[in-house]
Parts: C-alpha cells; structure tokens; sequence
C-alpha cells in the first residue's frame, strides 16, 4: 500500500511539474563561492558581522543559540548580533523595514505564518540559488515534505532554513501516573485504571482527579492568553483533530462549522478551564510552562519546542519524571475511532533581500551550517530536541529520546497554517473570537463574530472572487517535491 502511494504520489508530482513548467520560479544565477568547512577550516567570513533580527519566544531557540550558533562561531570566525523583539512586536518591525526597503538586519525570525505578508513586500530573498552555487551542509531532504513546505517555503519558493519544526505532543508527570495510591483512588473513584488520557473524555476525567487547590495542583493547562496563542492550543490540540481546517478551496473561512463549534466549545467551556491554574485566561507560553516545570499542573498540551527546557534538570523540577504521549483524541461517536490531526508550523530564519550580494552570502553561509544537518546532532545529542529525519530517525539517538520517533510521525503528516498576505489579521479576529468564548460570550455568537471579520479580511483582500485557490498540505508537497526535482536532490516521500 505505501509503495503504492509512492508511485502515485510520484506520477501527481511528474504531471503537475510539467504541467506548470513553464510557472517555475526564475531566479538570476549565482556563482560558486566559498563557505565555512569545519572539516577543512575554511573560514571565508572570517571577522564579519551577521545581523539577526530574533524573538526567543519558545524554550528551544535559545538552546539552539547555545549550541548551533556557538558551534557555527568556533567554525567560522562570525559574529552574531542578535536583536531580540517579544513575538508579538516582532511582525510590525519586519513589515516596516520591509516596506522601507531597509537593510537593518541580514537574517530574519520569520512564523510560517507570515511569509505571505513579507514577500508581498518583496523582502524575502529566495535560497534556491545559493543552493545551486554553494549548497554546504543545508540537506534540504532532510526535512519531511509537510515541515519544509510548510516553514521554509511560500508557495513554489523555498525562503528559508526551519528553525524548529513545531508539532503537537502531550507531556504528563510520570510519578503521577504510576503512584499506587493514585491508581488505586482513581480506581476507585471512575472504575478503570489510571493512564494517560487518549481521548476528550478521558482528558477531562483525569484532569478533574488531579485537580486539588488545596496542595497547588491542577490537572492541565493551556494557552489563552494572545489571539495567536489561543488560536493554535486550539487548533493543535482539539480543531484538527474534530476534522476543522482553516478554509475550504475558495477561501471561505471553516470555524462556524458544527466541528468548529464543537472543539471550541470544548476547548473555551468553564468545566475545562475550571481544571486549571487561576490566571488561566491570561496564559501565554511562559505561564503553561512554569506551571508544569513548577509542578502546579499534571499534564501539559504542548508543542515539540518545549522538549530541551522540560528535560532539563536546571529548568524543571520534574524533568526525571516527565513523560511524552500524544495528544489526546477526539472519539468518533459513529465508528469509535480516536481521531489525532496536528499543526506543522514554526519559524524559519530568511534573508533580507534588500542587503548587499555579499552579506547574502554571509547569511547563506550562516543557515546551511549553523542550521544545517551535522550540527542538527549536536542539539539532539545534548538536549533531545530535533526537526531533520537524520535526528528523528537515528538509532542511536531514538533509544535514548523516545518521543523522537513521534515527532517524526507527526511531521510527517501536521497541518500547516495559511500564509496568505493578510493572514496575520484574520489569525487575530480567529483568536479574538476564541478570547471571547473564554471571557463569556456563547461559543455560537463569537465564532459567528470571528466567522464574519475573516469573511470581510478575505473579500477585501479580494480572495473570494474564485481567482485564487487555498494551498492544501498535499500541494505544498508537491511544490517541495518539484524543488528537490529542480535543485536535484532525491526524497523517498517524492519517491525518488
């Protein structure tokens, strides 16, 4: 059956390439230059600065920085100068110097979401020629098509180097879960054995069990705090998999839809908030995190990127006993399956097309390395954390971090988020309507609300006029699969 897919996969892929021939991307050649090798030292940007413009909004960039970027500085000889903005700010800052054609910064922090918006203000510099003079150690096909499609291109036009990859995952306290009188009480209590919740209903019994005020203990908790924060806990952990998706192909927006509702009403209602810690409607990625590290909450819906701060001993007070699982489910009450969908989103780093050729080069020299594929396993090694199929998939490093091989499921099939032009806009209306539903507001009346503003982002943009078509993750593949095609790098996903 999956050789089957394979081959059909590859036959869509051939007929689309030729089908859109003569649509491909043109860019001006580059020539071959000379970049950093550790293995022969060459240093060819020896002395220069490198000019970062950066949020370390979740835990694992900035463990990146303290081993990606030390290891690409001893091999290089590079300074990098990072500037470091709260996520929030940091899209408006891009936008203004993008729209000022400015040249502040070389290499930029750019969400999955917002690549639309940058490279309609013709900011973003395309990788595939620098690929084609210099490729180093950049691996494109070291990433599973959904991720790369997803984080490091906008459409046919491959932008960026994924600096994570995030995926939904489910972290739980293990001496929790496997103490005797525990068990023994939930037993008790529901009339079945203690585990990991699978499901929505087993979430929410579990939570309430380990829901206790008096001694500083909650069964989970979530982020609520930020439109684009609340909007993706959603998503992540409850939207997609209820079967809801952003837009249909003509671009009509999806969240007033019954599984739409249904995970919303679940996700905003009082009987799941009241199983977190006070505050609750407040939490953006700091909070959730502290609760768990701290020991406040049990379990813990969260992302990929949270992995090295939650193994880490100097980080977490529970980080000998925290376990990963996948998220829970929605069950099918019509076939009794648990039905699991995830997000495939995360930052890319993307190079300031308004620079000079020469620090382009710099910034190429930076991203095939330093976020390349043999320091990929630095990271791995050191704090468990990775997004490139050789880390994911290695033996070695697999028996020593589990839960890899289920990131790697996951980014195989995740779901990426649109990265239309106004797409920023219509994620704060989603996320508005989400806050509202958490404040009060009954779940039909603000998801109707968020349902209309995008309605009318959509058609101001005028993307409701049939002229354009929503992206799907199986033609983002497809795109991923005609670059490597391009740039000639083989891909079993591609099947070839």
């Amino acid at each position: 059956m999956k050789r089957n897919r394979l081959v059909i996969f590859a036959l869509l892929v051939l007929v689309l390439t030729l089908g859109i021939a003569s649509a491909r991307p043109a860019f001006a050649q580059i020539e071959p230059f000379a970049l950093t090798d550790p293995a022969s030292g060459a240093r060819p940007f020896e002395g220069q600065t490198l000019r970062i413009i950066n949020t370390e909004v979740v835990p694992i960039l900035a463990y990146e920085h303290e081993v990606l970027d030390a290891a690409y500085v001893e091999a290089s000889g590079v300074i990098l100068d990072y500037t470091n903005y709260d996520q929030g700010a940091l899209l408006p800052v891009l936008q203004t110097m993008c729209a000022a054609q400015g040249d502040d910064y070389d290499i930029m922090f750019v969400e999955d979401g917002w690549a639309g918006a940058l490279e309609a203000l013709d900011c973003l510099e395309p990788l595939e020629p620098y690929y084609m003079a210099a490729p180093g150690d950049s691996h494109p096909e070291d990433y599973t098509l959904r991720a790369f499609g997803t984080v490091a291109m906008h459409n046919e036009t491959w932008y960026g180097m994924p600096t994570l990859v995030a995926v939904g995952m489910f972290a739980y306290r293990t001496d929790l879960f496997s103490d005797p009188d525990e068990q023994a009480a939930f037993q008790a209590q529901y009339g079945r054995e203690l585990r990991v919740p699978e499901t929505w209903d087993e979430l929410m019994e579990v939570g309430q069990f380990f829901t206790r005020p008096d001694q500083n203990l909650y069964g989970f908790n979530y982020r609520y705090g930020t439109p684009n924060n609340i909007l993706f806990d959603y998503m992540i952990h409850f939207g997609f998999s209820r079967g809801v998706n952003f837009f249909d192909a003509n671009f009509t927006p999806l969240f007033n839809t019954e599984a739409a509702l249904d995970a919303a009403a679940f996700f905003t209602g009082a009987d799941f908030l009241a199983l977190q810690p006070p505050g609750r409607e407040s939490f953006q990625f700091g909070e959730v995190l502290q609760n768990f590290t701290q020991g406040v909450v049990a379990m813990y819906g969260t992302e990929s990127w949270a992995i090295p701060l939650l193994l880490d001993p100097e980080a977490s007070t529970v980080s000998d006993v925290t376990g990963f699982a996948p998220i829970p489910g929605w069950r099918n009450p019509e076939t009794g399956e648990v039905q699991r969908a995830l997000l495939s989103a995360g930052p890319a780093y993307m190079v300031n097309r308004n620079i000079s050729p020469e620090r382009k080069r710099l910034a190429w020299d930076y991203l095939q390395l330093a976020h390349g594929m043999q320091f990929a396993r630095l990271l791995a090694e050191q704090y468990g954390a990775g997004h490139r199929i050789s880390v994911l998939t290695d033996p070695e490093l697999v028996a020593q971090y589990p839960h890899l091989t289920a990131n790697y499921i996951a980014m195989q099939v995740g779901i990426g988020r649109p990265s239309t032009p106004w797409w920023p806009e219509a994620e704060n209306a989603l996320g508005q309507g989400l806050q509202a539903a958490v404040a009060g507001t009954p779940v039909e009346e603000a998801m109707g609300a968020a349902q209309a503003e995008v309605e009318r982002i959509v058609a101001e943009n005028g993307y409701n006029d049939g002229t354009f078509t929503y992206v799907t993750v199986e033609q983002r593949e497809v795109f991923v699969c005609q670059l490597f095609a391009r740039i000639g790098v083989s891909s079993p996903e591609c099947g070839t």
